[in-house]
């Protein structure tokens, strides 16, 4: 699995002179908890969370309209390229004790991939190998009741060409003895 199969390509972003306000102003506009900070070249070089404003600029008393991205952005970011691994990515997520993290392709900000969006793509990707592994599971019992069905139908078989045979030979041994019993009477008493 790669990354673009997990990552949003429409991602907030703002240079590192944007103030604060600005900062909570696109947070609240696009409905997301954080925005990429970004040089004129769209590499990404900070993000700040919602959490970042809370702890970083109202916990401290910083006035929103005076304080500025870069004073509160977490740097390094830490990023991922496009042909990262699924795998890879929640490694470095781990290793970096991030939460989100913006994909860059030829170091520029392409998207972002989130915890929580791999979360939702795990559970779908468990839910497909769940609806597979119970077709299969539901495939192996009906094989499992076929093959069972088809065992007691050859040994029905077994037994009555058993009972055939077992028959065959009685009524053989019956008929000889008919037989002979016939010849018997047509040569008459001797």
């Amino acid at each position: 699995m790669s990354v673009p199969e997990h990552y949003v390509t429409e991602v907030a972003s703002a240079t590192a002179d944007a103030t604060v306000r600005a900062l909570a102003d696109l947070m609240a506009h696009y409905a997301v908890g954080c925005i990429v900070i970004r040089d004129a070249d769209r590499r990404p070089i900070g993000i700040v969370t919602d959490r970042d404003l809370a702890c970083r600029v109202v916990a401290r008393g910083l006035d929103p309209e005076k304080t500025i991205a870069a004073d509160v952005a977490t740097k390094p970011v830490h990023c991922i390229r496009t042909d990262d691994s699924l795998e890879q990515v929640i490694a470095r997520m781990r290793e970096a004790n991030v939460r989100r993290m913006p994909v860059v392709r030829d170091e520029k900000l392409v998207g972002l991939v989130t915890l929580d969006d791999l979360v939702v793509q795990i559970g779908r990707e468990i839910a497909s190998l769940s609806a597979a592994a119970t077709v299969s599971l539901d495939d192996a019992r009906r094989e499992g009741r076929r093959r069972h069905r088809r065992d007691e139908l050859e040994e029905t078989v077994a037994s009555l060409e058993a009972t055939v045979l077992a028959a065959g030979r009685e009524m053989r041994s019956f008929v000889t003895k008919e037989f002979e019993a016939l010849r018997d009477r047509l040569r008459g008493p001797q």
